[in-house]
């Protein structure tokens, strides 16, 4: 590992700064320099704990641009903290350009982890927590939306993903659509005064999300995974899809638990149909 400095990637609040960590702000305080998604934002978080380190943009469409003058920072042996407007860098958030390069190059990477929008929603949805699939935020356009939705129409894991507030009834439609009625949770304005968790199925929420009018704020979705009568496929499509993983060279046992976790079958059974389909 070269000689130099560290990168810390640093969570923020993602509403209520009280939840910045004591040694969060220690860490800016001390910081050479804090790059940042927005430095109006983070210079909110300066004046209330009393950082002064330079802050330096660094947002999804300079980030690249970025890379090199983190590395010499850090070749210099400065300590460079990285932070995105709310919650963690690098999930759904500017940042992981800057990690990979840093980790790439040698230099110690820090995480100091905080408020997490994703698994605060999880935590007061009252459904299953673990397992569960992290989306990030769906496409935009709803054509791209629903074949995006489609990829998870099967997976038993509890879904969570974020959403913009202008898209958050037409992205529930859609996930209604492909998903089905699943119970779901839109939580809305975590840890901020006018924090909201709205509960029904999916097809409910959208309904009435969309008789609101316009909604303000960051919001995440929690909904259901499949139930097991959703996930069992039938004999066509389990042997098409062991030929397709067989196709790619992947063992026996390999190709069992690939299709099981799709399937909703046991991978003993789809093994021994992957055996009985040799002899």
């Amino acid at each position: 590992m070269p000689p130099g400095g560290t990168l810390f990637v640093i969570a923020t609040p993602i509403g209520n700064l009280d939840d910045l960590s004591p040694r969060a702000a220690a860490l800016l305080r001390r910081a050479a320099a804090i790059y940042c998604e927005d430095t109006r934002v983070t210079g909110k978080l300066a004046s209330r704990f009393g950082f002064s380190a330079p802050r330096i943009s660094c947002h999804a469409h300079n980030e690249e641009a970025r890379v090199k003058e983190v590395l010499g920072r850090l070749r210099a042996g400065e300590e460079i903290a990285l932070v995105s407007d709310a919650g963690t860098p690098a999930l759904s958030d500017p940042g992981e350009r800057i990690v990979a390069a840093a980790s790439s190059a040698g230099f110690p990477i820090v995480a100091v982890p905080g408020p997490n929008a994703a698994a605060a929603a999880l935590s007061i949805s009252g459904l299953p927590a673990v397992p569960h699939v992290f989306l990030g935020f769906p496409p935009a356009k709803a054509g791209a939306r629903r074949t995006f939705f489609e990829r998870y129409r099967e997976r038993p894991e509890t879904l969570v993903w974020f959403e913009a507030p202008h898209r958050l009834a037409a992205s529930l439609a859609d996930a209604a659509a492909v998903l089905g009625g699943r119970p779901a949770v839109v939580a809305r304005e975590l840890t901020k005064v006018h924090e909201e968790a709205l509960r029904g199925d999916l097809a409910a929420l959208a309904e009435r999300v969309s008789s609101r009018g316009p909604v303000r704020g960051e919001c995440v979705v929690v909904a259901g995974g499949a139930a097991p009568d959703e996930r069992t496929a039938g004999a066509d499509e389990i042997d098409a899809r062991i030929d397709a993983l067989a196709k790619r060279g992947l063992p026996a046992r390999e190709i069992a638990r690939e299709v099981a976790r799709a399937s909703g079958l046991s991978s003993r059974d789809v093994y021994q149909r992957i055996l009985g389909r040799k002899s």
